[in-house]
């Protein structure tokens, strides 16, 4: 494990597709919220109380994050709907709108690229989410994760600082507001995990 973070306050949002990247997003879920405070790290299922509005909370988790971690997987551009439509075409699709209101608030988005992913291209994305390619991605390998971890520890060490600093500063944070209300506004129920 990394040495203590610097004295950083600041809150992670874990944006992944349960079908593919559930387990790798539990375990680095474990290890940010050992080093940060589970208080300062979102996963949905770790995150969201059972009786919450699901949309209002991952709504207010992303409109109040400093950080978007994406982890994207094998199947992440492909992944179908119930009729076979790829969900990254549905305007509603949670992962869609996790990293549109991350990139439209313009808080540090880091792809991550679990076993293998490559990252896609812009033209294969939405052009609501092509920004996301230009974004330095950490590839995260079961062989090296401890490794991968410890990078990622460093970089978001040094983000939360900054925002720390701006914060004392009486900087604020990136606006919330405008860029989450599509997932506010979302209407299709979520459906709970088995």
């Amino acid at each position: 494990m990394a040495d203590s973070p610097p004295n950083a306050t600041g809150r992670i949002f874990i944006s992944y597709r349960r079908e593919e990247t559930a387990y790798p997003a539990g375990w680095l879920y474990d290890r940010l919220a050992d080093r940060y405070g589970g208080g300062q790290v979102f996963k949905d299922v770790d995150s969201i109380q059972l009786g919450d509005d699901f949309v209002e909370a991952i709504t207010r988790a992303v409109g109040s994050c400093d950080v978007v971690l994406v982890l994207i997987g094998d199947e992440w551009l492909t992944t179908a709907d119930e009729h076979g439509r790829r969900r990254l075409d549905d305007p509603d699709d949670f992962v869609r709108l996790e990293v549109q209101a991350a990139l439209t608030r313009n808080v540090r988005v880091i792809p991550i690229l679990v076993d293998k992913a490559r990252m896609p291209r812009a033209d294969e994305l939405p052009e609501s989410l092509a920004r996301l390619t230009r974004r330095q991605a950490l590839e995260f390998s079961p062989a090296r994760f401890e490794f991968d971890t410890s990078r990622l520890f460093k970089v978001l060490d040094t983000t939360l600082a900054e925002v720390r600093r701006n914060q004392d500063d009486g900087g604020t944070a990136a606006g919330a507001g405008s860029a989450a209300a599509a997932l506010r506004d979302r209407e299709t129920p979520v459906p709970v995990p088995a």
